[in-house]
Parts: structure tokens; C-alpha cells; sequence
């Protein structure tokens, strides 16, 4: 994203402010007092701070920046934001060229810390940051770029940013803004170390051989190999070619794929008398790592049918074999889920119902328990029932032991975005 070449600012600083009224001041008194020194003395301060004036808008439009900003990143995950900074002038080389951006974050509050020497920075809920290049020879190209660690979820923007310099004398600064168009990045949830047994408390037994898993049909066969004729065998399945080669019977072995029908559901609700700092704010943030964990572990399985659901202040679901657009976009759901008093789970499990043909097996992933939800409403628990009465609930309340059965000691996983870009 080009700086544009306009809109270049030049403001005198305090210093320039004083060698002004100095020269100023020497001017005036050396007119009337007849003394030339002083006059002498004023126009070379003058003289300098012309020259500053000119030299530092000289620089600001000689200097062209390209801003590359990651789209995705891991709450917690260092984020690169990087700037390609070249000097477009023939002979005047660059020095003190200061580049600001400003982060925030589009609904609600959340934080981002800038990385310096290991120590993080007071976050707010704007913030502005900074970078710079020393010395930039003429007709040469530099990178400058900044360290970001995002704490929070949420989808932040980067707005117009400037570049900056006070070169020679830092008697004035000059600066031009960008006008290009704002920059997003999709701060995904932190994810969660998982303990062993994980896969085991799935109702499908993920990567497991388990007679819950839906098979599939004869047009999901995958050619295996070949294998001598045994009894039983069908006569489809002999390999004619092979047999008259070696003179005896042979037929082709497939593997039936299975794959697993499985749809976490994202149970939003969070008082909204709860700060950030409350448990109970803390339960619903747990339960949506922990969901993001999930799914990126599960990532890549062979015929996988996994569904994502998210009863928040907007209902969303999202399904399909994960394909890394599918991945993305499940990613993205959770990054911008906004918690809320009074989650409609009733209609998420209706989109899910409508999504596929027989209703998958179901893990509710919730800040409170079953018997509270199945409490507040019949209506939005009927469901609900229906799917506890066949089986196929798993219900985790995130508040009570069920957190230290699915969440492993440690903060959190040593996964990161790499899984995206396999």
C-alpha cells in the first residue's frame, strides 16, 4: 500500500519555535541599533531553519512506504506487521524517518501489546505504534517492521498511518499520511493445550476405528491394492488382467473411508452485569479456545465431517470436510463471536438440523451446566432433549471439572497458524 504524495505537513517543533524568535529578535534589534553582527547573527539562524524547513520536506517526498499486515494470527502469537521503505531520491540521502500506525479493535474491547526488548506494553483499547529507519541511501530499499502480540479474540484495523522526520536539525517535523484504505487482521481464540485422552471423550472416537462412525457408500471406496481370491469374495471385484498374467484369481481391495459427523456447538451466554476480569467472562472465553483447539487439532482428518455452531448475539454455523477455507472460516466465527445474556442455542441446533440429513452427534461446549439451560427455557431446550434422549449429547460445562478433563496444564498450545498454511 503506496504512500500517496500529498498531504505533506511540515511543523515547526519547540526548538524551531525558539531559533524562530531568536533570529527574530536579533533581526529587530540589529535594525535598530545599526548593529550588523547581529543582523549577521539572525539571518544565519534564519538561514538554518529555512534550510531544515526545506530539507525535511524534501525527505518526506522522497520517501515511499509499502505496509504488509498479516490477516490472521493466534491470540497470543507473535504478529509481524512489516513496512518496505524506500528512498525514490536521486542524491539526497534519508535519515530520521519515524513510522506510526494506530491498532484498534471494530466492537468490543479488547487489547494489544507491542513487543520491546521482551517487556510488553500498557494496552488500550487504541493504541498507537512505531518504527523507524536510521539512514536510507538514495535509491535504496529497507524494511522496518514491528512485533505484535494480540491478548484478545476479535477482528482489529489498522487506519491511517504517517511517516514522519526531523531531519536535519529536528527544528520541524515533516510528515505526509496515508490515504490508502484500512488494513483488517483476524485475531483468532488462544488455543488450548489438550490432554491425552481428548479423542476419547468424543462420542465418535476421532481417528479411531468406531462402529459410531457413519460408513460411507460403495462411491467413497478407495482402491487399496490386490490380493489373492478368497471365498466369499465378489466376483465384481476380480482384477481379469492380473489373473490371466499369473494364472490364478485376483481381486481388488478397497478401503471404506469413514468419516466422522460430529458439530461443536459454542454456548455464548455471559451475564451482562460480568467484566473481562469476571469468571464468569473468563468460562465463555474458555469455552471458544477450547472449541478453536478442536477444530484446528481435528484439521486434516481423512473424510472428516465436522460442523461448527455458535449461539452468540449472532447465530452462525459453518460445516463441510476441513478444507482450509473451511478451517478459516470456523476460525473467523469464533474470533468475532460477541458473548450475550441470552444465546438462542434453540436455533442453532435448528440450522444444524437443516444443514444435514441425519443429525450429527452433538458437544456443547458451555460456561454452565445442562440442568440450568434445560431449567431456563422448555421451549429453547427441546432440542436439546431430543438429542439427549438418543445419546448423541455431550454436554462440558466449562465452570465445573469438566474444564480439567478436556484442558491439559498450561496456558496454552504450542500449535499455531502453521496449521493454515500446510
Amino acid at each position: 500500500m503506496a504512500l500517496q504524495r500529498r498531504n505533506t505537513r511540515n511543523r515547526l517543533t519547540r526548538l524551531g519555535w525558539q531559533f524562530m524568535l531568536i533570529g527574530m529578535f536579533g533581526l529587530l534589534g540589529g535594525s535598530l541599533n545599526g548593529l550588523n553582527l547581529l543582523i549577521v547573527v539572525a539571518a544565519m539562524t534564519l538561514a538554518v531553519l529555512l534550510a531544515q524547513w526545506r530539507v525535511s520536506r524534501s525527505t518526506i517526498e522522497s520517501v515511499r512506504v509499502d505496509r504488509r499486515v498479516p490477516s490472521e494470527v493466534f491470540a497470543g502469537k507473535p504478529a509481524r506487521v512489516r513496512y518496505q521503505v524506500s528512498n525514490q531520491h536521486r542524491l539526497m540521502p534519508l535519515w530520521l524517518v519515524c513510522l506510526s500506525d494506530q491498532i484498534m479493535r471494530t466492537g468490543a474491547d479488547t487489547e494489544a501489546t507491542e513487543s520491546t526488548d521482551n517487556v510488553p506494553a500498557t494496552a488500550t483499547e487504541t493504541r498507537t505504534i512505531h518504527t523507524g529507519v536510521g539512514l536510507l541511501l538514495p535509491n535504496q530499499a529497507t524494511s522496518a517492521y514491528l512485533d505484535l502480540t494480540f491478548e484478545r479474540r476479535g477482528r482489529y484495523r489498522l487506519g491511517r498511518w504517517r511517516v514522519s522526520t526531523t531531519a536535519p536539525f529536528a527544528l520541524s517535523t515533516a510528515w505526509r499520511e496515508s490515504t490508502d484504505e484500512e488494513e483488517f487482521v483476524d485475531v483468532y481464540p488462544r488455543l488450548l493445550n489438550l490432554p491425552r485422552s481428548w479423542r476419547q471423550r468424543l462420542p465418535t472416537k476421532v481417528g479411531n476405528v468406531s462402529s459410531s462412525a457413519h460408513r460411507q457408500g460403495h462411491a467413497d471406496e478407495v482402491f487399496f491394492g490386490l490380493r489373492e481370491y478368497r471365498r466369499g469374495d465378489s466376483r465384481r471385484h476380480i482384477h481379469w488382467r492380473t489373473t490371466a498374467r499369473i494364472g490364478d484369481l485376483v481381486v481388488r481391495q478397497f478401503e471404506q473411508q469413514r468419516r466422522l459427523d460430529i458439530c461443536f456447538l459454542v454456548d455464548s451466554y455471559c451475564p451482562a452485569s460480568a467484566g473481562e476480569n469476571d469468571a464468569a467472562h473468563q468460562n465463555v472465553e474458555t469455552a471458544i479456545s477450547l472449541a478453536a483447539s478442536l477444530v484446528v487439532q481435528l484439521f486434516g482428518g481423512s473424510g472428516s465431517q465436522i460442523m461448527l455452531s455458535v449461539a452468540g448475539q449472532q447465530n452462525e454455523t459453518c460445516g463441510g470436510g476441513l478444507s482450509r477455507e473451511a478451517l478459516r472460516r470456523m476460525l473467523q466465527i469464533l474470533a468475532r463471536v460477541q458473548t450475550t445474556a441470552t444465546p438462542d442455542l434453540d436455533q442453532s441446533l435448528e440450522q444444524v438440523a437443516k444443514a444435514v440429513k441425519h443429525l450429527p452427534d452433538l458437544v456443547v461446549l458451555s460456561p454452565r451446566p445442562l440442568s440450568e439451560v434445560l431449567a431456563a427455557d422448555d421451549n429453547q431446550s427441546s432440542l436439546l432433549r431430543q438429542w439427549q434422549q438418543r445419546g448423541r449429547l455431550n454436554w462440558v460445562n466449562l465452570s465445573g471439572r469438566d474444564a480439567t478433563n478436556w484442558i491439559a496444564e498450561g496456558s496454552s498450545s504450542k500449535l499455531s497458524d502453521e496449521a493454515l498454511h500446510e
